[in-house]
C-alpha cells in the first residue's frame, strides 16, 4: 500500500478502499481515480483499522463481504470511531441498506453497481464533506440551542448530542429554514447529498435526527407532513 502521507498533498482526495474481491477492487479503483482520487486498498476491515489510526483519509469505501463473513454490525461502529471520513458502503443485500445508514454509513450503493453511479456518489460525498451547510467554524445559537459546526455538536440546557456528517448537514438545512416545510427535492437542491435512494434515505435520516433531538426537550419539533416534507418548528 502506498504511503498516504506521500500522496495526499497534491490537491487530490485520499480514499481507503476495503474490498477483498479482486474484480470489484479493480472497478472501484478505476472509478475513484476517474473521480480524481488517490487510492489505498486493504482486503478486510481488520487491516483497515490500524491504517485509519495511522493516516488521515478523505473517504472510506467498504465493499461488504457476503455471508458468512458479513460483520457489518461490529465493523461500521469501529470505522466511525476511527475516522471522521465519510463512509460509502457497497453491498448486494438490499435489506441491510437501512441498517447500514442508521449505523453510520453516509451513502449506500447496491452491488453490482454502475461505475457512473459510484463516481457520482464519490464526488457528491466529497463536495458535501468539503463545505458544511453551517460553516464548520461557526457557533450558532437559537433560543438557547447552541450549534457547534466544527464539532458537529448541539448543546441545550447542559446536555449535548453529536451527529454524523450527513445528519449534521440535514439538521443545518432545517435550522436554516425554520418553521418551513421542505420537500425532499428542495432538501437535495439545498445541498444534502445521498446515494441512489434519496427519498428513502431522507426518511431514515429524519428518523435518526428525531431520535437524537426529542430526548433533549428542545423548544422546537421536527415535523413530517405528507405531501409537504419536513420542518423544524419552533415554539
Amino acid at each position: 500500500m502506498s504511503d498516504p502521507q506521500e500522496v495526499s498533498g497534491a490537491g487530490r482526495c485520499q480514499v481507503l478502499v476495503i474490498e477483498e474481491n479482486a474484480g470489484y477492487c479493480a472497478v472501484i479503483d478505476a472509478c475513484l481515480r476517474l473521480a480524481g482520487c488517490r487510492v489505498d486498498v486493504v482486503p478486510s476491515p481488520d487491516l483497515a483499522f490500524p491504517v485509519l489510526e495511522r493516516h488521515r483519509f478523505d473517504l472510506v469505501v467498504w465493499g461488504v463481504s457476503p455471508p458468512p463473513d458479513d460483520r457489518r454490525i461490529e465493523v461500521i461502529p469501529e470505522l466511525r470511531l476511527r475516522t471522521e471520513a465519510p463512509l460509502i458502503i457497497l453491498d448486494d443485500v438490499v435489506e441491510t441498506a437501512q441498517f447500514d445508514l442508521e449505523a453510520g454509513a453516509d451513502q449506500w450503493l447496491h452491488k453490482p453497481f454502475a461505475p457512473g453511479a459510484l463516481v457520482g456518489a464519490v464526488r457528491a460525498t466529497l463536495r458535501r464533506s468539503a463545505s458544511s451547510i453551517i460553516d464548520v467554524a461557526s457557533h450558532v445559537e437559537i433560543q438557547g440551542i447552541v450549534l457547534d459546526g466544527r464539532k458537529r455538536v448541539l448543546t441545550f440546557d447542559g446536555r449535548e448530542v453529536t451527529f454524523t456528517r450527513q445528519e449534521w448537514d440535514l439538521l443545518s438545512i432545517l435550522v436554516s429554514h425554520p418553521d418551513r416545510f421542505l420537500g425532499s427535492r428542495e432538501i437535495l437542491r439545498l445541498g444534502w447529498q445521498v446515494g441512489e435512494h434519496g427519498p428513502e434515505q431522507l426518511r431514515t435520516y429524519v428518523r435518526r435526527l428525531r431520535d437524537k433531538l426529542e430526548p433533549l426537550q428542545l423548544p422546537c419539533r421536527l415535523l413530517s407532513q405528507h405531501g409537504q416534507g419536513y420542518s423544524l418548528a419552533f415554539y
